[in-house]
């Protein structure tokens, strides 16, 4: 009877064990993710300081959708083309939130966006925004942004 205890005890040891290492496995497995999120992410901050053509088109999808404070919504080429003709020279990211659900990821976020011009001075605008990732192919790309206007600091 004791023997038969001791094993239903360790069993169900073994049992709790492997249980808690998948969820500390897929834990970790969901914290890999947000962080592959947020490294594309910044590395589409980086192409739009850069006007990098190229890691723009990688990072946002064919599919991409931006949703403008003013009711306008445009398309990957829009963004990619204003992108390419803006004068930023500066972007600093804040208060990032991330959440991975499977194939998709959303990130919220303030943004500090400084421009500059010959002859002017430097222009700062201060957004508030959320991203929408999709996993294609073993990679995010961003399929959807909103940004809003946000009070100074």
């Amino acid at each position: 009877m004791y023997r038969g205890l001791r094993l239903a005890v360790l069993a169900g040891c073994v049992a709790s064990s492997a249980t808690g290492a998948t969820l500390g496995t897929d834990e970790d497995s969901v914290r890999g993710e947000e962080q592959r999120v947020l490294a594309v992410e910044d590395e589409w901050v980086d192409a739009e300081i850069n006007r990098d053509e190229e890691t723009l088109r990688r990072v946002i999808d064919e599919r991409f959708v931006y949703n403008s404070s003013n009711g306008k919504t445009s398309g990957r080429a829009a963004l990619i083309r204003n992108v390419l003709g803006l004068h930023m020279v500066d972007q600093t990211i804040s208060e990032r939130t991330v959440l991975v659900d499977g194939e998709t990821a959303i990130v919220c976020g303030t943004a500090e966006l400084r421009f500059a011009s010959a002859g002017k001075e430097e222009a700062v605008s201060l957004l508030r925004y959320t991203a929408v990732y999709v996993k294609r192919q073993s990679q995010w790309r961003a399929i959807a942004l909103h940004m809003t206007q946000r009070g100074g600091t």
